[in-house]
């Protein structure tokens, strides 16, 4: 996959990396999936990112992922 030096990309491809077990092959191809899907899929993909950070957190009691004070 070529590299046109586009900041974006390189940014997008570069976050993708940071996932454990995601090398520079697998992030490129994961960059170009989003670009090439319309619009609106990326935007719930950001928002679905976003959403599960803001609300997923440990259970006090077991340490589970939850989105409630206790699971």
């Amino acid at each position: 996959m070529a590299n046109y030096n586009i900041i974006p990309l390189n940014e997008l491809i570069a976050q993708f990396e940071r996932l454990p077990g995601i090398g520079k092959k697998t992030a490129q191809r994961l960059a170009y999936n989003i670009l090439e899907q319309p619009p609106e899929r990326a935007q719930q993909f950001a928002e679905a990112l976003v959403n599960a950070r803001k609300k997923i957190h440990f259970c006090k009691d077991c340490q589970g992922f939850t989105d409630m004070e206790k699971c």
